[in-house]
């Protein structure tokens, strides 16, 4: 739900308001509610100065990074498009995991990246290889954004057994609102806020605290119970159950390119995921 929630924030409210919502309302709830369920206001004791350097960037690679060039984006695609590119996700873990030794790379897997890379390249240039294409501006800008995703994940599964999910996850968010408030208050209409409906605060609301609070804490979470590569082909859900929604509602039209790269894309995770 949340690439089509936000589709619609975004054609309302500009990517940086929407995300200064979504950053708030997920950065305070959760420090406040880790603060109350572990007694204490410093969430930083105990933790090491090179895991505080982690945390720093992991909040970057989240919000100002991810969040803000994922919104930004969406503004100009489709959300079944912005789902399919983020199922490159647990690929494109799989090559960090490579580049330090974690993984080793064989026939499956290669092939696998190749088939899953090109998948993509024909949903991102879907309407023609042109850079002047609005569409395919904005499938470059949800690429980016899922290679810092892809990056976030990687970096942030050895800190869970350490300090857990809760802790982990309420740290980098507030540290990547800090970081993106500049940029977000900046951005800042009082008289958008005014126009601000009921329906639009309901989904507002929905991206702090679902799709941010609830998400991150469960992703985080099952990062710390399984290897990176398991809980990243979770996301391969994603583009399926987005596009079935995104059709029932009227959001999306079937597209052979779409249909086609999506197809491409998943068999090519699997492929890295069974090699």
């Amino acid at each position: 739900m949340t690439h089509i929630v936000g589709k619609d924030a975004v054609e309302t409210l500009s990517p940086s308001m929407v995300l200064t919502f979504r950053a708030l309302i997920a950065s305070v709830s959760l420090l406040l509610f880790v603060m109350m369920r572990e007694r204490r206001f410093n969430l930083l004791a105990g933790i090491t100065k090179k895991d505080r350097i982690r945390i720093v960037f992991l909040g970057l690679l989240n919000i100002p990074i991810n969040q803000f060039l994922y919104l930004e984006g969406l503004k100009y695609t489709t959300p079944a498009n912005s789902a399919l590119l983020y199922a490159l996700t647990p690929a494109i873990v799989f090559l960090f995991a490579l580049r330090v030794h974690w993984e080793k790379l064989n026939w499956k897997k290669t092939s696998g990246i190749a088939i899953a890379f090109l998948g993509v390249a024909i949903i991102m240039f879907e309407h023609g290889a042109t850079l002047d294409s609005a569409n395919t501006k904005g499938n470059l800008l949800i690429f980016v954004a899922v290679v810092a995703w892809s990056l976030f994940t990687f970096l942030g599964k050895p800190l869970v057994p350490k300090y857990g999910a809760l802790r982990v996850t309420a740290l980098h968010m507030t540290i990547g609102t800090l970081l993106f408030l500049p940029i977000g208050l900046g951005n800042f209409e009082l008289k958008e806020v005014a126009t601000i409906s009921g329906n639009l605060w309901i989904e507002l609301v929905y991206l702090g605290l679902l799709a941010s609070c609830v998400n991150y804490v469960l992703w985080y979470y099952a990062l710390g119970k399984l290897e990176t590569s398991k809980v990243a082909i979770f996301q391969n859900l994603q583009p399926i159950l987005t596009t079935v929604i995104a059709l029932m509602i009227g959001k999306v039209v079937l597209s052979p390119e779409l249909f086609g790269g999506g197809v491409l894309a998943l068999i090519g995770v699997l492929l890295v995921e069974r090699g």
